[in-house]
């Protein structure tokens, strides 16, 4: 995938409103794309754009034919007249998978991330992070080529979300999908990432594309090295520079 010099306004005249202006990076296959930027700046509206819920105003995405892409939001994306199960089955049902298989492969890996015994719960009765536990299920099963991340653990406390990532890179590693994952926590971006974009803003342009050097598995521990703290430094000062400036075409 690639969006070549993208840009997203509402509105009009002087009522314009710019998000995005002249983005442009590959998500190349098998990816774990990370997007970070200030507050305000765009990241949503990008991963919206690239699920094509939002018509750029300018510029370019390069999609391949037939590629399916899911994202997963930030907020609460569950069925409230369904069960855990029933959620986490929904994507695999709409491609008329066998019924048995499509149970089977849910209750799995329901039971592997801590729902065990929770299938038939609705939404209102599990909490946060079991309910994004579930739409990330959800999202795997569906087996998407690119998966988009809407911030999936912002509402977590520290503790789960920690849980939580090392549980998304176990579901991510045996088949390794392409992943653009928007965040605002330096430490999940280099954590979870191959490689962590910079955006400026508002509005919102890449100002820095960083890899990330860590080799695969990765586990908390990580966060305390020198290599990862230099980094998350640096990734601060691109940050503050991106707050007290806006880019202007």
């Amino acid at each position: 995938m690639r969006c070549s010099h993208v840009s997203v306004s509402f509105g009009s005249g002087a009522a314009e409103i710019r998000a995005l202006h002249d983005v442009s990076f590959d998500a190349r296959e098998g990816e774990f794309l990370s997007v970070i930027g200030p507050s305000g700046c765009g990241k949503t509206t990008l991963l919206r754009t690239v699920a094509n819920l939002i018509p750029p105003t300018g510029g370019t995405i390069e999609r391949v034919p037939g590629e399916r892409i899911l994202l997963v939001f930030q907020e609460d994306s569950l069925f409230p007249w369904m069960t855990a199960l029933d959620n986490a089955v929904f994507g695999l049902e709409m491609q008329k998978a066998g019924a048995g298989w499509r149970e089977a492969a849910a209750r799995e890996l329901l039971d592997r991330f801590g729902l065990k015994g929770r299938e038939g719960a609705y939404p209102h009765q599990l909490s946060v992070g079991m309910k994004q536990r579930v739409a990330v299920i959800r999202c795997f099963l569906s087996n998407p080529a690119v998966m988009l991340m809407d911030e999936p653990f912002a509402a977590l406390d520290a503790q789960t979300r920690l849980a939580l990532q090392q549980e998304l890179l176990a579901l991510w590693e045996p088949n390794r999908k392409t992943v653009i994952f928007v965040t605002h926590d330096i430490e999940e971006a280099i954590l979870l990432s191959d490689r962590i974009l910079v955006l400026s803003g508002p509005p919102g342009t890449v100002i820095d594309e960083l890899p990330v050097p860590f080799a695969r598995p990765r586990h908390a521990s990580l966060t305390l090295e020198e290599e990862f703290l230099e980094l998350k430094r640096r990734i601060w000062a691109k940050l503050g520079s991106a707050r007290m400036e806006s880019v202007v075409p």
